[in-house]
């Protein structure tokens, strides 16, 4: 039997018929919505008045300690739910739909799907609350885009992602400046050869992390730090023109220069060559740019390494 917690506000008689409801609902209903997968809960403006076993467990409670508390009780780092409200005053419409970190009794936190709808009772207005947990899903889903955007051995964006972001910033604006720095890590057949593939991808590995410090520091919060191919990176630099990003990929290049690697063999010191170019009104797609670029970064690398050469 259900306790009903706002019959006085609400006049005795709307009381007694929404009251039949829910018996008739758990007479009814009851093994069945036991048995669902979702959690059920049936919620008055004022506190649950109902909750099926899947409810239970996903709030860590059981029946008897659900009923009349609120669902917003269980809400987590998020703020209260506005459409909780608007789901008892907005007649006539659709059911709600949100992503909703709840707390359970347990203390984790967990992302649920909530669909709450309005029942069409008589007396008290009522709302019906659907709970999904979808905590494990979306990790996986955000593990496997994070595996599609990113390098595998650094963690920085791969090819792919970054190819797909300049296409967007070429699309996005035909007048704003974009430029690209190409970055090749100096003699690094050379740092294969001597010290083993492993401290390779150490010197990779960490040759990432300073890229990203560097932009975190940087004010270039839309600027893309990317491996596209062995030893080879580049940084996307929207809203930048040529001198701009030429100045920024000299500060990056000093930066690499004084930073001192610490291996498993030791500290080691590497140096950049990088080419820069910049979106011209002629050029047709992102490969324009990037031809220019390499062709500067060869010259980098002819007239001595460890330098920045401009695309005229």
């Amino acid at each position: 039997m259900f306790e009903l917690f706002d019959c006085d506000e609400q006049g005795s008689a709307t009381a007694d018929i929404t009251r039949a409801s829910l018996v008739d609902t758990e007479d009814r209903l009851g093994i069945m919505l036991d048995a669902m997968p979702l959690g059920v809960l049936i919620h008055s403006q004022h506190a649950i008045l109902y909750a099926n076993a899947g409810a239970c467990g996903l709030l860590g409670e059981d029946r008897n300690s659900l009923i009349g508390k609120h669902f917003l009780d269980f809400h987590g780092s998020d703020t209260g739910s506005p459409a909780f409200d608007e789901a008892f005053t907005a007649l006539g419409r659709t059911t709600e739909q949100e992503m909703v970190i709840v707390m359970p009794r347990t203390g984790r936190e967990r992302l649920m799907r909530v669909i709450m709808g309005r029942l069409p009772w008589k007396g008290l207005p009522v709302v019906q609350i659907l709970l999904q947990d979808i905590t494990d899903q979306k990790r996986a889903e955000n593990s496997l885009r994070k595996l599609s955007i990113t390098d595998e051995l650094t963690g920085a964006y791969n090819r792919r992602h970054a190819f797909y972001e300049a296409g967007l910033y070429m699309e996005r604006s035909k007048t704003a400046h974009f430029s690209v720095a190409l970055i090749d890590v100096d003699h690094f057949k050379h740092v294969n050869d001597c010290y083993g593939h492993a401290i390779g991808d150490e010197v990779l590995k960490a040759f990432t992390e300073i890229g990203h410090r560097f932009l975190a520091t940087s004010n270039l919060d839309s600027a893309i730090f990317a491996r596209i191919g062995g030893e080879e990176f580049l940084i996307l630099a929207p809203d930048r023109d040529r001198a701009q990003t030429a100045q920024l990929a000299d500060n990056f290049r000093q930066k690499l220069a004084d930073h001192v690697m610490m291996t498993a063999k030791g500290p080691l010191c590497v140096t950049a060559s990088i080419g820069v170019a910049e979106r011209m009104a002629g050029d047709a797609s992102f490969d324009n740019i990037l031809q220019r670029a390499d062709e500067a970064l060869y010259e980098a690398k002819e007239t001595g390494r460890n330098k920045v050469v401009s695309a005229g």
